[in-house]
């Protein structure tokens, strides 16, 4: 991915912590609606393909797949030691490697690879909050764009392919639509998962979940389908009629007055939420990440 090059201004980072953005927007529980969409734009790597073919279960059990990946990363955002488990989330990439199909190597801690997932994250909460809650204003947007570089220099990894401007978001973003991004294997997988006998996820009954499980994939699918970039859903070869879009209009005006109507509890994550109340009852346990994101935003913009 060496043919993306970042412009002047790249270097723009801003905090985390319980005033961030992030902290504000990651752990909404509506961007579940959005996991397939994230996940797919993610495995539209072929790197990130290969690796899944070759070291994930993945395809024979993608919701437990989801669900050790969302954790730790809920945890980097929401619990205090950042970057103690950023250094999780890094650390659990680095067995993840091999030969493709070609014949070179990758590494899943390729930087380049790396960031493209990194990436995705926050492009989801955009996604989220501008179809199924309030838009972020381009303000608030390049704000977030730069706390996701404060959140990238949690792992340590070299900065080369990473930015914190607007700009550059931008440009990068047509650069994997033109140069990197595919329809393969694991898209593939992910169009019909409705239609593969996926394992109940954890909590739910199988004989429930025998009945429940073909309309809620099928459902998420769809959804993946509406909210998918159109640059995205022309690569995937997937279709979008006139009627999908009247029905969707309907779906995510249902979902933005439920979201507003239910207990503040109740619009967030578990592990999301529960971080939100030990900061309430114990802020200082983040005072010491809060100072070390800070540091780092300020140094970066100096």
């Amino acid at each position: 991915m060496s043919g993306f090059g970042k412009r002047d201004g790249w270097n723009t980072a801003a905090p985390l912590g319980p005033e961030s953005l992030t902290w504000k927007h990651f752990g909404d529980i509506r961007s579940m609606l959005i996991l397939g969409r994230a996940g797919t734009l993610q495995n539209m790597h072929p790197v990130l393909d290969q690796a899944l073919r070759e070291h994930s279960n993945f395809f024979t059990d993608p919701m437990d797949r989801f669900d050790r990946s969302i954790k730790p990363i809920h945890a980097m955002i929401y619990q205090p030691r950042a970057s103690e488990n950023a250094a999780t989330v890094r650390d659990f990439h680095k067995p993840i490697k091999g030969a493709d199909e070609r014949g070179g190597r990758y590494h899943a801690l390729d930087p380049d690879v790396f960031w493209w997932t990194h990436v995705t994250f926050y492009e989801s909460i955009i996604a989220t909050q501008e179809f199924f809650g309030t838009p972020l204003s381009a303000a608030e947007q390049e704000q977030l764009i730069a706390e996701g570089l404060t959140w990238w220099r949690l792992y340590g990894m070299s900065e080369r392919p990473a930015f914190g401007d607007a700009e550059n978001y931008r440009r990068y973003w047509e650069f994997m639509w033109r140069e990197v991004l595919e329809r393969n294997a694991t898209t593939k997988f992910a169009a019909g998962i409705h239609l593969a006998k996926v394992p109940a996820p954890k909590g739910i009954p199988h004989a429930i979940w025998r009945v429940m499980r073909l309309p809620v994939m099928g459902i998420g699918v769809w959804i993946s389908n509406a909210t998918m970039p159109p640059e995205a859903r022309k690569i995937l070869g997937w279709k979008w009629s006139r009627l999908d879009q009247a029905a969707f209009e309907v779906f995510r005006r249902t979902v933005r007055i439920g979201w507003e109507l239910a207990p503040e509890r109740l619009r967030y994550l578990p592990d999301s939420w529960a971080g939100m109340r030990r900061y309430r009852t114990d802020p200082a346990a983040y005072l010491a990440d809060s100072a070390h994101t800070e540091d780092r935003a300020v140094g970066a913009e100096g």
